[in-house]
């Protein structure tokens, strides 16, 4: 498959186990296997591109651990080529403030997520993962150039809000990114693709869950991991052992991508 130019890569669940405590970091949850399969498709002349639904914040150190400098982030709202932006979309206060609104009439727990920093409330309950870094803020205080809002619940989180314009894009197990209709990686990718001058037969994505099927709709070949949502390998092209069984080292020598 010497066809490829680029590999989109998720990070959690595909990239990154879900395996999770209180310290756990993304980067120690990345098998030695699948840094060293991005490694060996560099070598093969295939760029490695990450795209993820976390802020920059969050991947930073993975980035740079892998070598990676073009990345979509926050399901496609913040998009780097080779280390410069070209893509930054932020909620408008109409819709941040209602989605808002009704987050608290319905005791839903919520953090607010910019390019690099997470913001919760004072009062707020909102449990995080390992990974998360949280800045606190006086109830009531929205922070400038929110991209997306999180929520996470282990009893019942709702699929759907009630505002016109906004959806929640399941991300992992009871994890919910909550941002606009029109945003998903797909519009990032495409970024991406217009910024190399390439085509999308030439690209390949890995993903695990829900938020990687658009992205999955605008590459020339898709591998879902083995341990990932059931409805992401049904679409896939291809499905791989799970991210600790060596999935994507595998997923590249089968398809012979290095």
């Amino acid at each position: 498959m010497d066809q490829y130019k680029v590999a989109f890569f998720d990070i959690d669940g595909t990239l990154a186990g879900h395996k999770t405590s209180e310290d756990t970091t993304i980067l120690s949850r990345i098998p030695d296997s699948a840094k060293n399969a991005l490694k060996a498709l560099r070598s093969s002349g295939i760029q490695p591109v990450i795209a993820t639904g976390r802020n920059y914040g969050m991947i930073k150190d993975i980035l740079s651990e892998l070598d990676v400098d073009s990345f979509v982030a926050n399901n496609g709202r913040y998009v780097v080529y080779k280390g410069q932006t070209i893509s930054h979309d932020t909620f408008d206060k109409d819709h941040l403030s209602a989605v808002i609104d009704y987050f608290q009439i319905n005791n839903i727990e919520f953090c607010f997520e910019t390019i690099d920093q997470l913001y919760v409330y004072e009062s707020s309950n909102f449990k995080g993962d390992g990974s998360m870094k949280f800045k606190t803020i006086p109830d009531g205080m929205i922070p400038n150039e929110i991209i997306q809002l999180i929520v996470m619940n282990e009893d019942k989180v709702p699929d759907t809000i009630p505002v016109e314009g906004i959806k929640m894009l399941k991300v992992a197990r009871n994890v919910y990114d909550v941002t606009m209709n029109h945003s998903n990686k797909a519009i990032g990718v495409q970024k991406i693709l217009t910024s190399m001058n390439i085509f999308p037969n030439q690209t390949i994505a890995f993903g695990d869950e829900i938020n990687d099927l658009d992205m999955f709709d605008v590459v020339g070949f898709s591998v879902a991991m083995g341990d990932g949502n059931p409805i992401v390998q049904t679409v896939a092209d291809y499905v791989t052992t799970g991210v600790y069984d060596d999935g994507i080292w595998n997923a590249c020598k089968k398809l012979e991508l290095m």
